[in-house]
């Protein structure tokens, strides 16, 4: 897998720096030398060396004290201080390390051991820049490696990789179970990768890769193949044939959540050109979002045709994009429809209101709003609201309606298995039902199948 060049940035007499210098270039590092403190600091205004090896003695002063002032102004990650001293008296080295010193060497020194050391030194780097849970590179190294490829002149795509529902699953399992998903995701991108991609680990489920740009489509696709195949052994029987999980909300609020799907967003250096690392981050992520419109393990790509943005998004739902949601209320408590009807019509919303399971099915079929509100306890009438749910589900021109069932009903998992999107308790809150409807509405725009 790749990995960013190391950047070693030596400050020595002209001699000694051209030698060490074309040792440390023989390790596969990145070296820039410089035979003063002066010319150090305009090169440390635009490169960030992984390691700094630097004389204890230079004509314009003292490399201890180089060590400290480095110490002091740049941020983190500093780069390592490797001081060279031509002293072996033990006092002056511990003085080196007081001063801020990471390691002190002998000066000269054997061209392996030089060689050994600063290997060493880069690899405990490397680690600690590595992500705990993956031991993937983490943010620092995905920095690097972007910003290298933002220079070279080699075409580059970038994917960004998570998981969907995956708080959804650590409250149903545990956090410990959600961190096995999280590196086996891991395991999955580094088993895909090429020799020359790069796969990172920016947080929690949020991955990053970089990979060659001939088809980043069928990497990210084999991706999705790999995790939805492993990922059901992270389930019990009893969740994988039920085919999705139950989470539960305040005020006893229960939801049907799709098991666990990845989502990848991918960009091309060839098709526009970025600005900085933090560009390049976004814009993927951007696309990963785009993707959680779609229902499964799916990758969106900048090469594919996108939708045009919502501009009224932020508006309410009822009247975004100059369209008013329609709503419909099967409820056979009079007042209560109309309390129903009165307080989600002052939303914005256009409201219909029946009691009867096969009136709502005959204005689904002819109206088709975009959610449904229904009570269970149809009996009195030909079709209850469970055959109501189920026959909604059933049909392929109908199966998207969001449905809501709010009901006393006490068996909350029965509505779920019925259909139901959510199910809500009677009696309830009606801001609460009113956000938990606005929720639904806004993602609308989701395509289930």
């Amino acid at each position: 897998m790749l990995l960013p060049t190391p950047i070693i940035l030596i400050i020595h007499q002209p001699r000694q720096a051209a030698d060490y210098s074309s040792i440390l270039e023989k390790t596969g590092a990145k070296v820039h030398a410089v035979t003063s403190f002066e010319e150090a600091n305009e090169l440390l205004s635009f490169i960030h060396p992984d390691l700094i090896l630097l004389a204890a003695q230079m004509p314009e002063g003292d490399g201890r004290l180089y060590c400290q002032q480095i110490r002091a102004t740049v941020v983190q990650p500093r780069p390592v201080l490797v001081l060279l001293h031509a002293s072996s008296d033990v006092n002056e080295r511990i003085s080196a390390f007081r001063y801020g010193a990471d390691d002190v060497l002998g000066d000269p020194i054997d061209k392996n051991e030089l060689a050994i050391r600063v290997l060493a030194h880069l690899r405990r780097r490397q680690e600690e820049m590595s992500n705990p849970l993956s031991q993937l590179p983490g943010p620092n190294l995905i920095r690097r490696m972007l910003e290298q490829c933002m220079v070279s002149d080699k075409p580059w795509s970038a994917m960004s990789i998570d998981l969907n529902k995956i708080r959804v699953y650590n409250e149903t399992y545990g956090d410990l179970a959600g961190d096995q998903l999280i590196k086996a995701l891991g395991a999955v991108l580094t088993d895909v990768a090429d020799d020359d991609d790069f796969v990172g680990h920016i947080e929690a489920d949020d991955f990053f890769m970089i990979v060659k740009p001939d088809n980043p489509e069928r990497k990210a696709e084999k991706i999705c193949q790999q995790f939805d195949s492993i990922s059901r052994r992270f389930y019990p029987k009893g969740d994988i044939e039920r085919g999705y999980l139950i989470s539960t909300g305040r005020g006893g609020i229960r939801r049907r959540i799709p098991l666990i799907s990845i989502a990848i967003g991918i960009v091309s250096s060839t098709k526009r050109r970025y600005q900085s690392y933090v560009d390049v981050l976004t814009s993927a992520r951007d696309y990963r979002y785009l993707s959680k419109q779609y229902s499964g393990s799916t990758w969106v790509t900048d090469s594919m045709p996108q939708p045009q943005p919502d501009d009224d998004l932020e508006e309410e739902v009822g009247t975004s994009s100059g369209h008013q949601s329609r709503i419909l209320v099967v409820e056979p408590d009079g007042p209560m429809a109309l309390l129903l009807q009165d307080s989600l019509t002052l939303e914005g919303y256009v409201v219909q209101v029946t009691s009867s399971a096969d009136d709502a099915l005959e204005l689904a079929r002819h109206e088709h709003p975009d959610l449904i509100l229904l009570e269970s306890n149809l009996s009195d009438r030909q079709m209850d609201g469970w055959s109501l749910c189920r026959t909604l589900k059933d049909d392929e021109e109908l199966k998207s309606i969001w449905l809501v069932m709010a009901t006393s009903h006490p068996d909350q998992s029965l509505a779920l298995e019925a259909g139901a999107d959510l199910y809500l308790p009677k009696p309830f809150d009606m801001p609460s039902l009113i956000n938990e409807i606005s929720t639904l509405l806004r993602s609308s725009l989701k395509m289930r199948g």
